[in-house]
């Protein structure tokens, strides 16, 4: 008898609120374009009916994207890693280790809620620190053969965001559990509580609200700019510039742009994304050719 879950992990990318191509995320997106276009319609009216050809979303370079998501549903499913099994394994070694040479929970006294607060705030940074270090280290030396392969897009739709290798995909999923496993572990050491399933849900409540205000536009041809909060939040302008031929290494933020400020790879997203023009074989870019 076939496991329900094999099917539903294979489509986790389009149910699972976790990821940004979840089906809500497009409804708010959609209704954030037809605002910014409603704003400076004559202008911006091109964006939509971009948006609405039948070319945009099927073409040489969105076929490859289909063909990724499949591939890498294919392989993720049926290898049945258990993410959560690794996590909670992290942070057991973390605990363990730090009890060598330390005395557990030295901030027991501490409110309850003040400790969750900063265990949140923590978790939230690290988590998005460690994706803008991943990301800087896929466009370095040899990574770079891994991570081309997502560059090598000619169209942007938010499905391009799944458009990634294999390794890449292990490596960032490895990067998520290592992240929250040795956060949960370093803070139940030092408080002597677990965090408490609010504090996770309002850790997943602020992705949750990144995702719902546009973060998969970033992936798109319509270029928002956010402004002076590009100083705060990486917007969806900045990200196509990242995926420009001039600009690659740029931009590596994932939610905030504090990162790119203090390692000097900002840049505001005012300019025009001149995307890569000549299709790749991806069976080569597969095999890291």
């Amino acid at each position: 008898m076939l496991d329900i879950t094999y099917i539903t992990n294979l489509f986790s990318w389009l149910i699972e609120p976790q990821n940004r191509t979840f089906i809500a995320y497009w409804l708010s997106s959609g209704l954030i374009i037809t605002i910014w276009a409603a704003l400076a319609w004559n202008e911006r009216k091109p964006f939509l009916q971009q948006l609405a050809s039948k070319h945009y979303w099927w073409n040489s370079s969105t076929r490859q994207d289909y063909l990724l998501i499949i591939i890498n549903s294919l392989i993720f499913t049926l290898l049945g890693i258990t993410w959560l099994i690794l996590t909670i394994s992290i942070a057991n070694y973390s605990f363990a280790g730090l009890e060598y040479g330390f005395k557990p929970s030295p901030f027991a006294h501490i409110d309850q809620s003040i400790s969750y607060v900063v265990f949140a705030i923590v978790l939230i940074l690290s988590d998005d620190f460690s994706r803008y270090a991943l990301h800087r280290l896929l466009h370095w030396k040899w990574f770079w053969k891994i991570h081309q392969l997502h560059h090598s897009a000619t169209v942007l739709t938010p499905l391009t965001s799944l458009r990634v290798h294999p390794l890449e995909k292990l490596l960032y999923q490895l990067r998520s559990s290592i992240v929250y496993g040795l956060c949960t572990g370093i803070f139940f050491f030092l408080c002597g509580q677990s965090a408490q399933s609010w504090v996770i849900l309002g850790i997943s409540g602020s992705t949750l609200l990144f995702n719902l205000l546009g973060a998969n536009i970033r992936h798109s041809m319509i270029p928002i700019s956010y402004g002076i909060f590009e100083r705060i939040l990486i917007s969806p302008a900045q990200h196509q510039l990242h995926h420009s031929i001039m600009h690659s290494r740029t931009n590596y933020g994932s939610m905030f742009s504090c990162w790119d400020q203090l390692f000097n790879s900002w840049t505001k997203g005012s300019e025009t994304a001149v995307l890569p023009k000549a299709k790749k074989n991806l069976l080569r870019q597969l095999l890291l050719k």
